[in-house]
């Protein structure tokens, strides 16, 4: 990026402090870039819903799509006005940047955000989470399990800051806790033993050290020799043998980032508001697990539905 570009995005940008996305509108279509990390197709899908949500309303946007996989900041030459980033490399890529342009990041788990350095407040630079609040989480489980009131979880390295707010959810949510934490492979089953043992149904939290594709096979045989049903985080986890699981679909991340930007473009601030997590969200049972350890679940539409309303 040459310095005469990078000068005009600053002008741009203190245009718009000053008019105000309001301002922007009426002079102008906002133009939008999303930065898919890769190819892949829940990036795809997420930037499809995006572009539909915005579609479907009066408000004047111009969107390209852009992936890092091409040749790196081609988006950049449109100068963006807002600039949506899909995944966490895309997210990561943008902090390094640190353009003057305000950054969404979706598809991108809390503690993944949390932990890119940043030299701008989420104003500039906000995010949708991709996991789901703990509470919403936990009362999957109540609802689900109603019988089991003791859940274990096993943290690694890049799931252990969340310790405290899941002994609060936990506590609040009158749920037993027990917690291993492990730092290297080779402690995993040890710890998913111990944790099993004190403990009636396991709480999965997305952590590549302690779920990813070569430890799924082994830990949920290992849960189901435990007799402890897996409350996952994604749909695929509840196909592989986890009991059931809330999560966000690639759709309707993407829709729920339109509603952000529309609620942005309707109002006088020039900035976004704080992360939030996702407004929209599935429920998945596996029945056959359920059959398999003598548990009688409700239909997904009716967990979903007393779920959707904690949320309101």
């Amino acid at each position: 990026m040459t310095k005469l570009h990078f000068a005009g995005l600053i002008a741009r940008f203190i245009l718009l402090a000053g008019m105000g996305w309001a301002g922007m509108l009426a002079a102008a279509p906002v133009n939008i870039a999303i930065v898919l990390s890769d190819e892949s197709a829940p990036y795809h899908e997420t930037a499809s819903s995006l572009r539909a949500t915005l579609a479907q309303s009066s408000a004047r946007t111009v969107v390209n799509a852009y992936s890092l996989s091409g040749r790196k900041n081609d988006f950049l030459r449109e100068s963006p006005d807002l600039i949506v980033t899909v995944g966490v490399g895309a997210a990561q890529e943008l902090a390094a940047l640190n353009l003057p342009i305000p950054v969404l990041a979706v598809l991108i788990p809390r503690q993944a955000f949390e932990k890119i350095p940043r030299q701008r407040d989420y104003k500039y630079f906000s995010a949708i989470f991709l996991d789901q609040p703990l509470a919403r989480q936990m009362e999957l489980i109540r609802l689900a399990t109603p019988d089991r009131g003791r859940i274990g979880v096993v943290l690694g390295p890049d799931s252990q800051g969340m310790l405290k707010s899941l002994q609060a959810a936990a506590s609040e949510a009158k749920l037993g806790l027990a917690v291993e934490k492990i730092n290297a492979a080779e402690e995993l089953l040890p710890a998913l033993q111990r944790v099993l043992a004190d403990s009636d149904v396991l709480l999965a939290v997305p952590d590549p050290l302690v779920f990813n594709k070569g430890t799924v096979q082994s830990l949920l045989l290992t849960t189901y020799r435990y007799q402890d049903p897996v409350i996952g985080f994604s749909h695929a986890y509840v196909k592989a043998g986890a009991l059931a699981s809330v999560y966000t679909t690639p759709e309707q991340a993407g829709r729920q980032a339109g509603d952000v930007i529309l609620r942005v473009l309707g109002s006088r601030a020039a900035w976004l508001s704080a992360p939030e997590y996702p407004r929209y969200f599935s429920v998945s049972v596996n029945y056959q697990v359920a059959r398999s350890l003598g548990l009688s679940i409700a239909d997904e539409t009716v967990l979903l539905q007393n779920l959707k309303g904690l949320s309101e």
